[in-house]
């Protein structure tokens, strides 16, 4: 049992790392949505190619995003239902206005 929480702990920490980048968390929300191609989301982030490529290239390179070529666009999507999951637990929390739920993290009850 004991194994199975430290393998699970380490892949949290995987997933919340790769996160952790306030780019790579806008490209996996999203793709959440649908998947699409890098200009896509250089007109969504509006940031450059470059930076979104090598954000790509993490996020891909962890298997948390994924990558299909059709003809001349390569086109990304998350393929995790886990992370799906976190991701839509996490925009309940920090971005109500959205999806209509929960408190922005201001107003998030802390425990007594």
């Amino acid at each position: 049992m004991e194994d199975q929480r430290k393998k699970g702990a380490g892949l949290a920490v995987k997933v919340l790392a790769a996160l952790a980048h306030p780019t790579r968390l806008l490209i996996v929300c999203l793709l959440l949505e649908r998947e699409r191609y890098v200009q896509e989301l250089l007109a969504e982030l509006g940031t450059t190619k470059g930076n979104i490529s090598q954000h790509l290239r993490v996020l891909e390179s962890q298997g948390h995003v994924v990558s299909r070529k059709e003809s001349n666009r390569v086109y990304y999507s998350v393929p995790d239902p886990r992370l799906k999951e976190l991701l839509r637990q996490l925009e309940c929390l920090y971005c109500p206005g959205l999806t209509g739920a929960a408190a922005a993290p201001g107003n998030l009850a802390r425990p007594a």
